[in-house]
């Protein structure tokens, strides 16, 4: 994508502005930016003249006494110019007042007052003395406010009005700056659903951050995910006695996968609801990804039955966090597992690669009017398969690959909590039907004698994405919560070889379920299997 040096300097400008005005007082609404390095944001509260306030420097207040690093606690403060408001905040009562925090004053940008007095130490700082301005000269009186940030449990009603909250984030720094958080108007002040305010802001946050990462593909705020690893998903040994004309022998059904996944994530947020009560009654959340993920499954076995290794985690590491202090905080965790399944009744030797290209993936939660968007592209895959010809088979295997992303949500103070999974499962499914030709025998050693290999091998590829939560999130959404985001099937590979016989034998697809279904174990074979002979050893492309 080009971009006119008039839109490269229209991105530039508007990455540096902020909605927060510091000179400004909050009366009656507010705007809060986020400032840390690990992302952006903005927050907006708007209510009546009497329900939001300030304390900042900016409505002429001195903050005297006050712990930058805890958010419940008393302070002392002192009005050094009223000409700026000091009394805005006193409308109705102090108590029942959402107010705007200087930066060196509580871990939060606002509290709830549920107490004002006037202090027993009145003592002032030089400092501060120095910048009173009083035409009368007289000496201030020094206040005391207690403050809280959980909202749900202040010990005070909301006497002076309710509090609206509307709240956009992003992973990526400097990227608040693109968007405006305007609370709606009018009839947009009801939509819901399809046409709602969080739906709008998330849809025009997936533009931005398309636009950003299209003029700077190293901009900050895209977390790598990075895994590599050989590991071990299922290993069943056996010492197998003499049955029959079968020879005692050491047999084993092994799967192991060598998996990787290099790319990059990055999110955004919408929210929309109260501070005062602590409420959302619209949450959304925007994905976009880029992923290539490759790997190499190899089966092993001398034994026959099912085999299930169930879902194994591989792999995790946190995503830097999105954080409105005490409003909504957003915390990733990057994950692999891995799984397969099998169901085998011959000698089989296999391996086959996982691969897959992911670009441009963007994904919404809970789904909207906002489309799904990205390509999937399997990748080239090389497969080698050696089996049993002697033997009649209808063989299955499955492997899956799942990275995923873990979003832990807490709102307003820890009210509610929960956290949304987006998996991607990546998978490689691999059908077999062998026919042992009619001419078929074995040696009592278990090598064959004449056996012409016949059957049919069609491996399939996939890719499945799912959104669910764990919990309850206010009305939004509900825990076991499941919604398919994004789902593409690809046929890698089919070919069928020997004889007529063994080609009207082929079972199909339509087996796989039922066959990989089964949990009866790995066992010794109760007839000879025969060596595996190579069927297949190719190189299959994944875009054709």
């Amino acid at each position: 994508m080009v971009f006119s040096p008039l839109l490269v300097a229209a991105l530039l400008s508007v990455a540096a502005k902020a909605a927060n005005d510091w000179s400004q007082p909050c009366f009656g609404e507010c705007n809060w930016d986020i400032t840390s390095g690990s992302g952006s944001g903005t927050v907006r509260i708007s209510g009546p003249q009497a329900a939001v306030s300030d304390i900042t420097n900016a409505a002429g207040w001195a903050i005297l006494d006050c712990d930058a690093n805890t958010s419940d606690q008393d302070i002392r403060l002192v009005c050094q110019d009223p000409s700026k408001g000091c009394d805005h905040v006193y409308n109705n009562n102090a108590a029942g007042t959402l107010v705007r925090l200087p930066k060196d004053c509580g871990s939060t940008p606002f509290a709830l007052v549920t107490r004002e007095w006037t202090h027993q130490d009145q003592s002032i700082p030089a400092t501060v003395q120095s910048k009173i301005s009083r035409r009368d000269g007289t000496q201030p009186v020094v206040k005391g406010m207690s403050l809280a940030t959980n909202f749900a449990d202040a010990n005070v009603t909301y006497v002076n009005g309710n509090v609206a909250l509307y709240l956009m984030g992003s992973s990526i720094p400097g990227a608040a700056g693109n968007f405006t958080v305007d609370p709606p108007t009018g009839a947009s002040a009801t939509k819901r659903g399809l046409l709602s305010w969080v739906d709008d802001s998330l849809g025009e946050l997936a533009k931005v951050h398309a636009d950003l990462l299209d003029f700077n593909k190293n901009v900050t705020g895209t977390s790598p995910l990075n895994f590599s690893k050989d590991f071990l998903l299922f290993d069943k040994q056996i010492s197998c006695p003499q049955q029959g004309n079968v020879p005692a022998f050491s047999g084993e059904a092994k799967v192991d996968l060598n998996g990787k996944v290099d790319g990059t994530v990055n999110y955004g947020v919408a929210a929309k609801g109260s501070i005062l009560p602590p409420s959302l009654d619209e949450f959304g959340l925007f994905v976009g990804l880029d992923a290539t993920i490759t790997g190499t499954l190899g089966i092993d076995a001398t034994l026959t039955g099912s085999i299930s290794s169930g879902k194994i985690p591989l792999f995790s590491v946190g995503i830097p966090e999105l954080d409105f202090p005490k409003i909504l905080t957003i915390g990733p965790t990057f994950n692999v597992d891995a799984e397969a399944t099998a169901s085998l009744d011959a000698n089989l030797d296999m391996d086959v690669d996982l691969a897959y290209d992911v670009k441009g993936m963007q994904l919404f939660f809970p789904p909207g009017s906002n489309s799904q968007a990205g390509t999937y592209t399997p990748g080239d895959s090389n497969i080698k398969l050696s089996v049993s010809p002697n033997v009649t088979s209808h063989g299955q295997v499955a492997a899956h690959l799942i990275p995923s992303l873990d979003f832990g949500i807490s709102a307003l103070g820890g009210k509610t909590q929960a956290t949304v999974n987006l998996a991607l499962d990546a998978d490689a499914a691999l059908d077999l039907s062998l026919t042992a030709s009619a001419d078929a025998s074995a040696s009592t050693s278990g090598n064959d004698a004449g056996a012409e290999v016949g059957g049919c091998v069609d491996i399939t590829s996939g890719l499945n994405v799912n959104a669910g939560a764990n919990a309850d999130f206010f009305s939004i959404f509900k825990k076991d919560t499941s919604v398919p985001l994004f789902q593409k099937n690809f046929d890698l590979f089919k070919k069928c070889f020997g004889s007529s016989t063994a080609r009207r034998a082929y079972t199909g697809r339509a087996a796989r379920a039922a066959l990989l279904a089964r949990d009866d174990g790995v066992a010794c074979p109760t007839s000879l299997l025969g060596t595996a002979e190579s069927v297949v050893e190719e190189q299959v492309a994944g875009s054709r």
